[in-house]
């Protein structure tokens, strides 16, 4: 693939899900969801981000890749292996260290064992640990990995789009426009905790995911069409604040300044990434921002637990990272990059 800063954008986001962890899991207001009129929280900016890149470079490698059976194979590489020793240090050490249990009840209690179902991607909701930080504001040992499941679909569907649109792409688009028209007039009714049976999955959030995964596949069928510089980012960019202050003063639902930023944002994020310089090369010394993204809501509650919410956001994120980082090292280097060789074996 072309010369990119994909790896540093990554990195970019992973940071700026411990920024939005660190406000509701202190019972704090999230200073850019307020800004935001409530519509764009932290957390959500770098979800967002990663599956615009995630859908211009999946769609790269299952394009490249000699069969859906060996694409599937490169992707359960570059997830589980990672997923599972962290779900490994979450129960075994996070849990040992913090929970209120004696260890042998910890240790024997089933629900311990229960939170690797997190290792199906579609788990029964399994978010808590027996004992651990029940004394924090939020008990979730680990709010990250829910959005993986919705990455892992996407990757899915990047099959079914490829076996159905490889030779006519213009179809694909045709049916995202037609689609997106749809999701706008019925975007109320999509609203709320509408799950899907058996994947557990939320209606809202797979459509909100799927199309900025979508436009990134886009950018990528397109990407010798699409003119990227930096003056139609900025009206990208100018278009997304134009529209709070239309919908602001009533002439427009708010759910519009969704709609406009879906292009907006996608369309600043892919001009970031192509941006030729140093940053092209950042991450020529591991891709650390999976490990970021898998440690740092359990070691952020860690901070909590034993620091308690008294320390200011920035203390926290300073903290978090001076934690994290060495895991992400080590995942990237022992287990990910390790991991990442079998692919040899799925050519």
């Amino acid at each position: 693939m072309e010369s990119n800063n994909f790896h540093f954008i990554r990195f970019l986001a992973a940071s700026l899900v411990i920024v939005g962890h660190v406000y509701p899991l202190n019972d704090r207001r999230d200073v850019i969801e307020q800004w935001s009129l409530g519509l764009f929280p932290s957390g959500h900016i770098a979800v967002c981000i990663f599956f615009v890149i995630s859908g211009y470079c999946v769609l790269h490698s299952r394009i490249h890749s000699s069969s859906s059976f060996s694409y599937l194979m490169k992707r359960v590489l570059r997830v589980f292996p990672g997923l599972l020793i962290a779900l490994i240090f979450t129960v075994f050490i996070v849990g040992s260290i913090t929970t209120t249990l004696p260890l042998s009840e910890y240790f024997t209690n089933r629900n311990t064992y229960l939170f690797f179902d997190n290792l199906k991607l579609y788990p029964f909701n399994h978010t808590t640990l027996p004992g651990v930080f029940e004394q924090n504001p939020h008990s979730g040992v680990n709010g990250s990995l829910w959005t993986l499941t919705y990455e892992f679909t996407m990757y899915i569907f990047v099959v079914v789009a490829v076996f159905l649109f490889r030779s006519k792409w213009q179809w694909f688009l045709l049916a995202f426009c037609a689609f997106f028209i749809l999701y706008c007039f019925f975007f109320e009714p999509l609203q709320g905790n509408r799950i899907l049976p058996i994947i557990h999955l939320n209606i809202f959030h797979l459509i909100d995911f799927g199309i900025y995964f979508a436009l990134g596949m886009l950018f990528y069928v397109y990407r010798h069409l699409i003119v990227l510089n930096g003056r139609w980012a900025l009206a990208a960019f100018g278009s997304w604040m134009l529209m709070y202050l239309i919908a602001d003063a009533g002439y427009l639902p708010l759910a519009a300044i969704m709609w406009v930023r879906y292009f907006s944002l996608s369309y600043m994020i892919m001009y970031v990434s192509m941006i030729k310089g140093p940053l092209n090369h950042f991450g020529d010394r591991g891709d650390y921002s999976y490990g970021i993204y898998i440690y740092a809501y359990p070691i952020q509650q860690m901070i909590i637990t034993f620091w308690g919410n008294e320390m200011s956001p920035f203390q926290q994120i300073l903290l978090a990272f001076i934690f994290i980082l060495p895991l992400a090292w080590f995942s990237w280097h022992i287990v990910e990059k390790p991991a990442l060789k079998f692919k040899l074996y799925f050519r």
